[in-house]
Protein backbone atom coordinates (compact mmCIF):
# COMPACT_ATOMS: atom_id res chain seq x y z
CA UNK A 1 0.00 0.00 0.00
CA UNK A 2 3.26 2.30 0.89
CA UNK A 3 3.91 1.95 -2.55
CA UNK A 4 0.96 2.39 -3.79
CA UNK A 5 0.52 5.65 -1.87
CA UNK A 6 4.16 6.92 -2.16
CA UNK A 7 5.65 5.16 -5.42
CA UNK A 8 8.16 6.11 -7.07
CA UNK A 9 6.70 8.68 -9.14
CA UNK A 10 5.48 10.70 -5.82
CA UNK A 11 2.09 9.35 -5.81
CA UNK A 12 0.98 10.22 -9.13
CA UNK A 13 -1.12 7.16 -9.18
CA UNK A 14 -2.97 8.06 -6.12
CA UNK A 15 -3.78 11.50 -7.49
CA UNK A 16 -5.31 9.87 -10.50
CA UNK A 17 -7.33 7.45 -8.45
CA UNK A 18 -8.92 10.32 -6.92
CA UNK A 19 -9.31 12.17 -9.54
CA UNK A 20 -11.65 9.11 -10.90
CA UNK A 21 -13.16 8.79 -7.98
CA UNK A 22 -14.18 12.63 -7.88
CA UNK A 23 -15.26 12.01 -11.84
CA UNK A 24 -17.70 9.34 -10.85
CA UNK A 25 -19.02 11.02 -8.23
CA UNK A 26 -19.77 14.19 -10.52
CA UNK A 27 -21.15 11.60 -13.01
CA UNK A 28 -23.44 9.65 -11.34
CA UNK A 29 -24.77 12.88 -9.32
CA UNK A 30 -24.97 14.96 -11.93
CA UNK A 31 -28.14 12.99 -13.29
CA UNK A 32 -30.39 14.38 -9.85
CA UNK A 33 -28.48 18.10 -10.06
CA UNK A 34 -29.66 18.32 -13.33
CA UNK A 35 -33.19 16.73 -13.60
CA UNK A 36 -35.46 17.43 -16.45
CA UNK A 37 -38.98 17.81 -15.39
CA UNK A 38 -41.45 17.77 -18.48
CA UNK A 39 -41.37 21.33 -20.56
CA UNK A 40 -45.36 20.88 -20.72
CA UNK A 41 -47.08 18.92 -18.39
CA UNK A 42 -47.95 15.75 -19.91
CA UNK A 43 -48.06 17.10 -23.05
CA UNK A 44 -50.14 19.90 -22.32
CA UNK A 45 -48.46 22.78 -24.52
CA UNK A 46 -50.94 25.62 -22.16
CA UNK A 47 -49.15 24.29 -19.34
CA UNK A 48 -45.63 25.62 -19.01
CA UNK A 49 -42.95 24.49 -17.05
CA UNK A 50 -41.77 27.57 -14.95
CA UNK A 51 -39.72 25.41 -12.43
CA UNK A 52 -38.88 22.75 -10.56
CA UNK A 53 -37.09 21.21 -7.40
CA UNK A 54 -36.87 18.43 -5.68
CA UNK A 55 -39.11 16.06 -7.59
CA UNK A 56 -42.01 18.91 -7.91
CA UNK A 57 -42.60 20.56 -10.59
CA UNK A 58 -44.51 24.27 -11.53
CA UNK A 59 -46.08 25.28 -14.46
CA UNK A 60 -48.16 28.49 -15.77
CA UNK A 61 -51.24 27.78 -17.15
CA UNK A 62 -51.46 30.14 -20.32
CA UNK A 63 -55.14 29.53 -20.70
CA UNK A 64 -55.97 31.49 -17.71
CA UNK A 65 -53.58 34.47 -18.21
CA UNK A 66 -55.25 37.27 -17.66
CA UNK A 67 -54.02 41.24 -18.16
CA UNK A 68 -55.58 43.20 -15.55
CA UNK A 69 -53.84 46.78 -15.43
CA UNK A 70 -52.12 47.72 -18.94
CA UNK A 71 -50.98 51.36 -18.07
CA UNK A 72 -46.98 51.26 -19.65
CA UNK A 73 -44.75 51.53 -17.96
CA UNK A 74 -47.18 49.87 -15.24
CA UNK A 75 -48.80 46.06 -15.84
CA UNK A 76 -50.72 43.58 -13.98
CA UNK A 77 -50.77 40.15 -15.05
CA UNK A 78 -52.53 37.41 -13.35
CA UNK A 79 -52.07 33.76 -14.34
CA UNK A 80 -52.57 30.13 -12.44
CA UNK A 81 -49.51 28.34 -11.51
CA UNK A 82 -50.01 24.64 -11.16
CA UNK A 83 -47.96 22.26 -8.71
CA UNK A 84 -47.08 19.14 -9.95
CA UNK A 85 -45.80 15.86 -9.32
CA UNK A 86 -44.88 12.07 -10.45
CA UNK A 87 -48.21 10.18 -11.34
CA UNK A 88 -46.54 7.22 -10.64
CA UNK A 89 -45.00 8.69 -6.82
CA UNK A 90 -41.47 8.01 -8.47
CA UNK A 91 -39.81 11.11 -9.31
CA UNK A 92 -37.18 10.02 -11.51
CA UNK A 93 -40.23 8.89 -14.50
CA UNK A 94 -41.12 12.88 -13.88
CA UNK A 95 -37.81 13.79 -14.54
CA UNK A 96 -37.52 11.64 -17.87
CA UNK A 97 -40.86 12.71 -19.45
CA UNK A 98 -43.42 10.85 -17.16
CA UNK A 99 -46.77 11.73 -16.21
CA UNK A 100 -47.52 14.16 -13.90
CA UNK A 101 -50.27 14.59 -11.09
CA UNK A 102 -51.70 17.82 -10.49
CA UNK A 103 -51.40 18.89 -6.60
CA UNK A 104 -52.28 22.28 -6.29
CA UNK A 105 -53.65 25.48 -9.19
CA UNK A 106 -52.86 28.27 -7.55
CA UNK A 107 -53.66 32.33 -8.96
CA UNK A 108 -50.35 34.45 -8.91
CA UNK A 109 -50.54 37.89 -9.83
CA UNK A 110 -47.51 40.09 -10.99
CA UNK A 111 -46.99 43.69 -11.01
CA UNK A 112 -44.62 44.64 -13.32
CA UNK A 113 -42.65 48.44 -13.95
CA UNK A 114 -41.09 48.66 -17.32
CA UNK A 115 -39.23 51.53 -17.15
CA UNK A 116 -37.49 50.57 -13.44
CA UNK A 117 -37.43 47.00 -14.78
CA UNK A 118 -38.71 45.64 -11.64
CA UNK A 119 -41.24 43.06 -10.71
CA UNK A 120 -43.57 42.32 -7.87
CA UNK A 121 -45.69 39.28 -7.22
CA UNK A 122 -48.80 39.64 -4.78
CA UNK A 123 -48.79 38.52 -1.09
CA UNK A 124 -52.45 38.43 -1.07
CA UNK A 125 -54.13 41.84 -0.32
CA UNK A 126 -55.42 43.74 -3.67
CA UNK A 127 -51.93 46.24 -3.97
CA UNK A 128 -49.54 44.12 -1.31
CA UNK A 129 -46.32 43.70 -3.24
CA UNK A 130 -43.18 41.13 -2.89
CA UNK A 131 -40.31 42.84 -4.84
CA UNK A 132 -38.73 39.88 -7.09
CA UNK A 133 -34.58 40.45 -7.23
CA UNK A 134 -33.46 39.68 -10.74
CA UNK A 135 -30.29 38.47 -9.33
CA UNK A 136 -32.05 36.96 -5.97
CA UNK A 137 -31.58 33.56 -4.71
CA UNK A 138 -34.05 30.48 -5.15
CA UNK A 139 -35.82 31.63 -1.75
CA UNK A 140 -36.33 34.63 -3.43
CA UNK A 141 -37.53 33.97 -6.76
CA UNK A 142 -38.36 30.81 -7.07
CA UNK A 143 -41.16 29.92 -8.72
CA UNK A 144 -42.85 33.86 -8.65
CA UNK A 145 -39.79 34.87 -11.23
CA UNK A 146 -39.76 32.62 -14.07
CA UNK A 147 -43.78 32.16 -13.65
CA UNK A 148 -43.67 36.34 -13.67
CA UNK A 149 -41.14 36.38 -16.71
CA UNK A 150 -43.37 33.53 -18.80
CA UNK A 151 -46.56 35.22 -17.82
CA UNK A 152 -45.07 39.01 -19.23
CA UNK A 153 -43.79 37.22 -22.27
CA UNK A 154 -47.14 35.61 -23.08
CA UNK A 155 -49.28 38.65 -22.91
CA UNK A 156 -46.69 40.72 -24.75
CA UNK A 157 -44.29 38.43 -26.71
CA UNK A 158 -41.57 40.58 -24.93
CA UNK A 159 -38.72 39.99 -22.37
CA UNK A 160 -38.47 41.36 -19.22
CA UNK A 161 -36.00 40.37 -17.25
CA UNK A 162 -34.31 38.73 -20.03
CA UNK A 163 -34.92 41.54 -22.24
CA UNK A 164 -31.35 43.37 -20.12
CA UNK A 165 -28.24 42.19 -18.23
CA UNK A 166 -28.15 42.52 -14.26
CA UNK A 167 -25.52 42.68 -11.98
CA UNK A 168 -24.78 39.95 -9.57
CA UNK A 169 -23.13 40.91 -6.06
CA UNK A 170 -22.08 37.34 -5.67
CA UNK A 171 -20.90 37.03 -8.85
CA UNK A 172 -19.56 40.70 -9.27
CA UNK A 173 -20.29 40.75 -12.57
CA UNK A 174 -23.46 41.40 -15.43
CA UNK A 175 -25.47 38.06 -15.84
CA UNK A 176 -28.68 36.87 -17.87
CA UNK A 177 -30.75 36.14 -15.47
CA UNK A 178 -32.75 34.20 -19.07
CA UNK A 179 -31.20 32.60 -21.35
CA UNK A 180 -32.76 31.64 -24.79
CA UNK A 181 -33.40 28.13 -24.02
CA UNK A 182 -35.63 29.22 -21.37
CA UNK A 183 -37.97 31.46 -23.90
CA UNK A 184 -38.19 28.59 -26.54
CA UNK A 185 -40.73 26.65 -24.77
CA UNK A 186 -43.23 29.32 -24.50
CA UNK A 187 -44.96 28.33 -27.71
Amino acid sequence: MSIFLKGWNGGILMKRFFALVVGLCVFILSGVAFANYPTYLNGDRNLILCDGHMGVAWYVDRTSLVVQKYEPPQYIIAVNVVTADSAVGDERDFYSGGKGRIKEVRTMRFFYNWDLRQMYVGKGGADDWRFIPPTGSWAETGISMPAGEIAFALAYNMRFYGSMPFYDKLLKREVMVFNDDFYARIP
